[in-house]
């Protein structure tokens, strides 16, 4: 690190050869440079703070020292810049079969590795020989040709293994197909790595399957078990699997009775599990073949396995929750690939392999699926602090959290309102002065309805002001209907209680904010409709988008939808109406709600962005659901025009109206990635433009 600041001649040299290392970009990691040039193991700035802390970390500048920096600014300026172009080369090889969902969470988890450094391009290629199940010479033979010949040409920058057979194969034969190319491998023992001599271009990530934790878990839920039955195939793997279980059984301080179902075929394994007798726990170990040479996925065999026992089965691998197994101490593959990814984006960033130490992960956590706790009744209070339950059924609140938060209010405001007017007969008058008040209130939005209504009417030959008239009438009357009802109810059942005043005069002031708000939006809609001008003053916009997307809040959860709200840089404050803005967004959002949540949508997501674009702000509304049909795209924006069932609302006619009344613009566009886009835009206040 630079203790001081250098001056003069030093502070000139200095600065020049910053300048030129801020040019210049990483230089990945490859072994084929050792010899010619400086392998970089780190990022430019810990390179020029190592540089400039030995020059300069004591203070004091030596004429060696001049020197020194002299020639090491020659060099630098001599190293050509790196301008990579082309993307990233990652060539993904993996053990399984493609069909396999283990394959599905690794390579999952190794895309968001990737992802991680959005700075990268990175193209990806993915190998799946089966060397799980396949382990015959010729047929590696035969893998070895064809490696060598379709990546003679295309060399990956960077090879990631995934399980063991990949590791021992790249370990075995990585040089001869992949001179030089860094390798990060996922292996599920460490032992296994920790047996060979890993080469300077290799790295990874192991795992252990958790044999005692799982059978501890097991026989802690299980305290009454006698014997434990282990599913465990044939071949290579089965024989290592059963190794590694019997040391495990030899650590456990209380040891049941083991039952050894080795390499069963499907017929005879499937008998032998429904004769299993009560007190016995299943472990499943793995099982791509039986002895008889038939081969397996772990998935097939085990939903076999767990429909006709009688006991419950646990496992080792996440990819196996969801077939009826209760869990144990769990290897999560995902997890794995993403911390394989993560090195792999060191070591394209520069980081040479061997610099990196292997990660070892001893500990898995606990995993369990949810129908198979409640099928063997066990409760979630006796699993182990920081267990994942997976596949958990949701609630009722959480299927209908609209209805019962309804319906809870409604019952919640009775009681309060019952309790409130048995509790404070003593202040009689206060309470009815009160209501006479917030009746006069109701009385006089209900008028400013009527007079709306009559307002719209004389728009008649408009049919777009025909439709909000009665969207509007029928969202605002009702609600006040209800205050209304609920104020009279309260006013005659008043005089029979103790008192309690202050819980009656909080739901005063609720249904008062309530009432104001309606009639502040009927005022504001009935002005716009009877002069076609709005109420223009400074608004900032991000805030406004958050409040309307925080009054969809009920209904989003309800249909279970999510919506992402986003400001793109600094976005000014425009020129608008508040309230008749909110509508317009509010609008938008129910027909992009409602759209997300029909059979044709791909994803119940809602995005809704804002950025400035010149002197205007752009605001858009997008979803995935189906768009809108080509023959409607002409037809959307006139009066009382519905692409759906049951209408559209206040209508896009009228959100058009309203944005062009504020001097901007409302349109349609395709999403690019599927669905429909609403776009509006809004002008810049005057000290956002000069600023």
């Amino acid at each position: 690190m630079i203790r001081n600041n250098p001056s003069g001649f030093v502070g000139y040299l200095s600065s020049k050869v910053d300048g030129i290392l801020k040019r210049m970009r990483p230089i990945p990691y490859s072994p084929a440079r050792r010899g010619r040039d400086v392998e970089p193991t780190c990022t430019l700035q810990r390179w020029r703070n190592t540089l400039f802390g030995s020059l300069f970390g004591s203070g004091h500048m030596s004429p060696m020292r001049i020197a020194a920096l002299c020639v090491l600014l020659f060099i630098s300026a001599a190293l050509p810049a790196q301008d990579r172009s082309e993307p990233y080369r990652v060539l993904v090889l993996h053990s399984h079969g493609s069909s396999l969902p283990a394959n599905t969470d690794w390579h999952n988890g190794i895309l968001r590795g990737l992802a991680s450094a959005p700075d990268m391009q990175v193209q990806i290629d993915v190998e799946a020989p089966d060397l799980t199940r396949v382990d015959d010479a010729d047929y590696v033979a035969e893998l070895r040709r064809g490696y060598a010949l379709k990546y003679r040409d295309y060399r990956p920058d960077l090879v990631i293994a995934t399980y063991t057979p990949a590791f021992l194969f790249l370990l075995k034969y990585g040089e001869e197909l992949f001179s030089g190319v860094p390798i990060v491998f996922c292996d599920p023992d460490g032992r296994i790595a920790s047996a060979h001599k890993l080469p300077e271009t290799m790295t990874g990530v192991t795992f252990n399957p958790d044999f005692v934790g799982t059978l501890e878990l097991a026989l802690a839920l299980h305290p009454d078990t006698e014997r434990v039955a282990v599913i465990v195939g044939a071949g290579a793997y089965g024989q290592w699997y059963e190794r590694l279980a019997e040391q495990a059984f030899q650590s456990l301080k209380t040891r049941p009775d083991v039952v050894w179902l080795k390499g069963l075929p499907s017929t005879e394994l499937l008998e032998a599990v429904s004769r299993l007798p009560a007190r016995t726990v299943i472990l499943y170990l793995v099982q791509y073949q039986d002895r008889a040479g038939n081969f397996y996925t772990p998935h097939s065999i085990l939903r076999d396995v767990v429909d006709v026992a009688s006991v419950p089965t646990y496992g080792l691998w996440d990819t196996l929750i969801g077939t009826g197994i209760v869990g144990g101490r769990m290897i999560t593959l995902e997890e794995d690939g993403f911390r394989a990814a993560q090195m792999g984006v060191r070591i394209l960033r520069g980081e040479a392999p061997h610099a990196i130490p292997v990660v070892n992960r001893l500990h898995n956590p606990a995993i369990f699926d949810a129908p198979a706790l409640a099928r063997w009744r066990i409760d979630d209070d006796r699993l182990p602090a920081g267990s994942r339950i997976r596949n958990r059924q949701p609630s009722l609140l959480q299927e209908h959290p609209g209805a019962i938060a309804t319906g809870a209010l409604v019952i919640a405001l009775q009681g309060v309102l019952i309790a409130a007017l048995f509790v404070n007969w003593r202040r009689l008058q206060r309470t009815e002065r009160a209501l006479r008040d917030e009746n006069a209130r109701s009385k006089q939005t209900m008028s400013d309805m009527i007079a709306l209504r009559a307002t719209l009417a004389r728009y008649g030959k408009q049919r777009s002001l025909g439709a909000m008239a009665t969207a509007i009438a029928h969202e605002i009357n009702q609600p006040l209907i209800a205050i209304q009802n609920y104020a009279q109810a309260a006013k005659r059942r008043l005089g029979s209680g103790n008192d309690q005043t202050s819980k009656l005069q909080a739901l005063f002031e609720k249904i008062e904010g309530q009432a104001t708000r309606a009639g502040d939006i009927t005022h504001k809609v009935r002005a716009f409709i009877s002069t076609k001008q709005v109420a223009l003053e400074p608004l900032p916009l991000c805030a406004t988008l958050r409040e309307a997307v925080g009054m969809m809040e009920l209904e989003t959860e309800r249909r279970g939808c999510v919506i992402d709200c986003m400001c793109v840089g600094e976005v000014p404050t425009v020129l608008a109406d508040g309230l008749q803005v909110q509508l317009v967004l509010v609008n938008l959002l129910q027909n992009a709600i409602q759209s997300v949540c029909g059979d044709e949508a791909s994803e119940r997501r809602v995005c809704v962005h804002a950025e400035r674009i010149n002197g205007e702000v752009q605001v858009c509304v997008s979803d995935r659901g189906p768009g809108v049909p080509s023959d409607q795209v002409e037809t959307i924006f006139e009066p009382l025009h519905s692409a759906k069932r049951g209408g559209m609302g206040m209508g896009l006619s009228i959100c058009r109206d309203i944005i062009e009344a504020h001097g901007g613009q409302l349109w349609y566009e395709p999403n690019p990635a599927g669905g429909a886009m609403f776009c509006f835009t809004l002008r810049v206040a005057s000290h956002d433009q000069n600023s």
